[in-house]
């Protein structure tokens, strides 16, 4: 999976203004339905997503317009200056979303498939009677990957403080890693202690269960899996937030709500342009769901991320 990044600096900035950004817009407001997209370098996005923007109009009942923005980070200020009435985020994205504002609701999420709602950020180490709790981890390296990877150094990291473990002061060093892939090696390979990782923890265990870092350790070496066991992981984490304003009409969020978890049904096509990496279907979420990644822009979690 490819890790999901996003702009620190940029939530830092919107954290020290002054006053609070109140969404703008009030329920009247809404002859139009504004959609905000990423587009990053993708230059034929408005053609690809016409699919999605006309069942979008069937679903709210108005007409809905493409807001084309660069970046996620774009989106996400534009969610707090009421800008825009719906967007698709990333899990990190919501997590600056909610940090920002405060000002916007979940609907739904996609899944990679039907049985697989969520990923976890998890340690791995090596499968020995005497190394089943963090605790027995405790003096051991550990392998983090970049500090902007979520699952792979801020969720794991910011949760762990949570639950009472400083991950620098429990573990003998952190040592960078290229991705979980790399530490798992570096863990059977005996040069970590363990390694911080990603997992949908579902499927079969002895496969690596059915995404991963696990997963592609098993791919590479069927026998390594049974030599790897997993002694902490996260809350589940959503694989994306289809979000609007918190101050939407509530029969329009019920409506938007239940169009989109039909929409792969009703409309195969519109789905997998806004979805193309999450094919399983949209799940409804709440807010709670992405407190592992929430927690990452706690001030007082956050001071794990500063050594």
């Amino acid at each position: 999976m490819t890790h999901i990044r996003f702009l620190f600096a940029f939530v830092a900035i919107m954290l020290l203004a002054s006053t609070a950004v109140q969404y703008a817009a009030a329920d009247d407001d809404l002859a139009r339905f504004r959609v905000g997209i990423a587009i990053g370098t993708d230059e034929n996005v408005r053609e690809r997503m016409e699919p999605f923007r006309v069942v979008l109009e069937e679903i709210v009942d108005r007409p809905v317009d493409l807001y084309l923005i660069d970046t996620m980070g774009g989106v996400v200020e534009a969610l707090a200056a009421g800008e825009i009435d719906y967007a698709r985020l990333s899990p990190a994205a919501y997590g600056a979303a909610d940090a920002v504002c405060g000002c916007v609701e979940p609907l739904v999420s996609a899944r990679p498939d039907e049985d697989t709602e969520r990923f976890h950020a998890i340690v791995v180490a090596p499968r020995k009677e005497e190394l089943t709790t963090l605790d027995d981890l405790k003096g051991q390296s550990l392998g983090v990957e970049d500090t902007r990877s979520i699952a792979g150094y801020r969720v794991p990291l910011a949760n762990l403080k949570h639950e009472g473990v400083d991950p620098w002061s429990h573990f003998r060093a952190l040592i960078q890693v290229a991705d979980g892939v790399e530490g798992i090696q570096a863990v059977l390979d005996g040069r970590l202690g363990a390694t911080l990782a990603w997992s949908t923890m579902t499927g079969d265990r002895d496969k690596g269960y059915s995404a991963g870092s696990l997963t592609e350790i098993h791919k590479a070496n069927r026998n390594s899996i049974s030599k790897l066991a997993v002694v902490w992981q996260s809350q589940g984490i959503p694989f994306s937030a289809h979000v609007v304003p918190g101050k939407l009409p509530d029969e329009l969020k019920r409506n938007l709500r239940a169009g989109l978890m039909e929409l792969q049904e009703t409309s195969g096509a519109a789905y997998a342009e806004i979805e193309p990496g999450l094919p399983g279907g949209f799940m409804p979420v709440v807010h709670s769901d992405f407190r592992a990644v929430m927690r990452t822009f706690e001030p007082e979690l956050q001071v794990v991320f500063g050594r």
